[in-house]
């Protein structure tokens, strides 16, 4: 078997009303019984990532206070440039798009998703690498982040996934490819 790699979305955020992708705002903490599921469903040996992003921070430092995890940078959400950061509203509509067309869509001063995917499937090779002695890898991140681990199997089809905060998505990398395990999988209710 290879590295098992369970991504845990971080707690819901607390919202100003404006569009925040990657854009760092702060989440609600999870409170002690939600802290307790997760923890719970979990193998006792991992090793622990973090995206950079204050949510995900707070999220990982709740869930696991004993633990520091490394912060990485390539595992924020995609940058949506110049609409981060305004109200929803004001977003302006880019149609119907493929999957494809989605995938390669830029917003002004952002990233696509298919940059998104570049740079946290380096990053996680990166992690697979050093984690090579440790069976289990925990990473707490974005939505974003879970959906371009997926596009290695599924291509920009990712994008139709959706990911509830705190849920726990599972995939199991082989030496020539990777096996979904769970996706979206709640419990802290």
């Amino acid at each position: 078997m290879g590295n098992k790699l369970i991504m845990i979305r971080h707690a819901p955020v607390i919202s100003d009303g404006l569009f925040y992708g990657s854009r760092d705002v702060a989440c609600r903490c999870p409170n002690t019984q939600e802290a307790k599921k997760i923890r719970a469903s979990l193998p006792n040996d991992f090793n622990l990532y973090v995206s950079s992003a204050k949510r995900c921070l707070t999220t990982a430092n709740s869930l696991f206070p004993e633990m520091k995890a490394p912060a990485y940078d390539a595992l924020r959400e995609q940058n949506f440039g110049s609409w981060e950061g305004i109200p929803y509203e004001k977003i302006p509509d880019i149609g119907a798009l493929s999957s494809k067309e989605l995938g390669e869509f830029r917003p002004p001063e952002g990233e696509s998703f298919n940059e998104v995917c570049v740079r946290v499937n380096l990053a996680v090779d990166e992690i697979l690498k050093k984690s090579k002695n440790q069976e289990n890898i925990v990473i707490v991140a974005h939505s974003g982040t879970i959906r371009a681990v997926l596009s290695t199997l599924v291509g920009t089809s990712a994008l139709s996934f959706q990911f509830d905060n705190l849920s726990l998505s599972e995939v199991i990398f082989l030496t020539d490819g990777m096996v979904v395990s769970y996706l979206n999988k709640v419990i802290t209710q």
